[in-house]
């Protein structure tokens, strides 16, 4: 019989990295050694975590939970942003036969002008008979060379996600029969560029798909920690396995004797029959906030009993994350919602949930961002406050980032900064249209007045 795996969860409204260096720290993870009396023994430790942010953030809360102890952290790698093997693979391995050499990984710029070359010259090579053009009848498929160069991004990106799930191309062909639409046959000469094409041109250049490069470096480490269990404690969190190779590495994490999981938010409360709903009944629950770790629980042969929970959430946010789990749950079991209200056995629980909850009805994305702005300021008139912008509009996130900017706040944004939006990169692009269109006043005069426009003098005279 198999060894019971050591999986927690840190529940929805608690904090994650918090409540994770104190479990790590009272040996609450499982068969692991009492970190209390000795904190040197940190240093065996390992910690995967999703992203390069959650590491250095582990890595400060790591150290505020100590205080003035001295201690060597544990070795915290990112599993998400493994880019380069000493990211993931285990940097202690000595032997040339044990170390994964694989080729390079293409960049993602050569990469999408190789593939805007090759969906040219597909454009010039398809079947004219398809579409019943006349021998003189220009085919604009693509329209530009700027028209391919939007195929070959999109291209790319369904590439990856292929890859990632670990679908073979072929399954593209049964989505219609061969008589379905002459433009589905279209589409199907046009991704026969990515398996047929692309991967020729990888092979002749040395290089891979820099998802097959990361998928193989992860499946290579779940590999390794099967047949060679480390002597220290392995520790993986905030992961939810989405990612099939992640996935299996998280379970040979969780299947050593020393190795623990710890999931993020994993919905204990929501009742059986919705858990079961999630992922079984059609495309509409696969996105499911729980999903992913579901298909997780899946591979590890688990069940939601099976999984500790760690940490409690305050009681209006665990009110509130009960709220949002029964906005989401499953289309088909949404006839549950008349018994809301009665289910918030506390009184006013419902109520409570959306304590200090602010919907703002904005105009304008100017006003949205201001309003933003504003809130963010008045919150950090707090001492110790920290604020925290999520957003998926990139466009907002730079409105609010401009508009602190009056207040001298440097806001910290996760996503970077682009490079065209930068003074460098508005100043380049400022110099290649004025090159491109000489005779245009207004890209001339818009040259002229950038700040970075001195024409070899001094910046001030230049002004001036």
């Amino acid at each position: 019989m198999a060894e019971p795996l050591n999986v927690f969860t840190i529940p929805a409204g608690a904090p994650f990295l918090p409540v994770l260096a104190e479990a790590l720290l009272d040996g609450r993870l499982g068969p692991l050694p009492d970190l209390t009396r000795d904190p040197l023994a940190l240093a065996g430790v390992t910690v995967l975590l999703p992203t390069r942010r959650a590491v250095r953030a582990f890595r400060e809360t790591l150290i505020r939970k100590l205080g003035a102890e001295a201690a060597i952290l544990p070795v915290i790698r990112p599993i998400g942003d493994a880019d380069e093997e000493d990211h993931l693979l285990d940097p202690g391995i000595e032997s040339g036969a044990e170390r994964l050499v694989l080729p390079e990984a293409i960049g993602r710029l050569p990469r999408q002008l190789a593939l805007a070359e090759l969906t040219l010259a597909w454009g010039r090579a398809v079947r004219r008979d398809l579409l019943d053009l006349a021998p003189d009848e220009p085919l604009l498929i693509p329209a530009s060379a700027a028209d391919a160069a939007r195929l070959a991004s999109d291209l790319a990106r369904l590439m990856d996600d292929m890859e990632t799930a670990g679908l073979p191309w072929e399954k593209i062909r049964a989505l219609a029969p061969e008589d379905h639409a002459k433009y589905f046959q279209i589409t199907l000469d046009f991704l026969a560029i990515a398996f047929e094409a692309s991967p020729a041109m990888l092979a002749e250049r040395g290089l891979v798909d820099p998802v097959v490069r990361r998928d193989t470096l992860i499946r290579a480490e779940a590999a390794r920690l099967a047949a060679n269990p480390p002597t220290g404690p392995v520790i993986a969190a905030g992961s939810t396995g989405t990612i099939p190779a992640t996935a299996d590495l998280l379970k040979a994490i969780a299947s050593l004797p020393q190795g623990a999981l710890v999931l993020p938010g994993l919905d204990q409360d929501l009742d059986e029959a919705a858990w079961k709903a999630i992922g079984e009944t059609g495309a509409a629950s696969v996105g499911h906030p729980q999903y992913g770790l579901k298909q997780l629980l899946g591979r590890l042969r688990i069940g939601r009993a099976d999984v500790t929970p760690l940490g409690v959430a305050p009681s209006a946010l665990a009110w509130r994350a009960r709220l949002a789990a029964e906005a989401l749950r499953p289309a088909e079991t949404t006839d549950m919602w008349t018994a809301l209200r009665t289910g918030f056995v506390e009184p006013r629980a419902l109520e409570a949930s959306l304590a200090g909850v602010t919907y703002l009805l904005a105009h304008n994305e100017r006003e949205e961002g201001l309003a933003i702005a504003i809130a963010v300021r008045e919150a950090l008139e707090t001492p110790g406050a920290t604020v925290a912008v999520v957003t998926p509009d990139r466009a907002l996130a730079r409105r609010v980032s401009a508009e602190l900017g009056r207040w001298d706040l440097k806001v910290d944004d996760s996503a970077g900064a682009r490079l065209d939006l930068m003074p460098e990169g508005v100043f380049a692009r400022l110099l290649a249209e004025a090159l491109a269109e000489p005779a245009e006043p207004a890209r001339l005069l818009a040259l002229l007045k950038h700040p970075f426009a001195a024409f070899g003098m001094d910046p001030r005279d230049c002004r001036k």
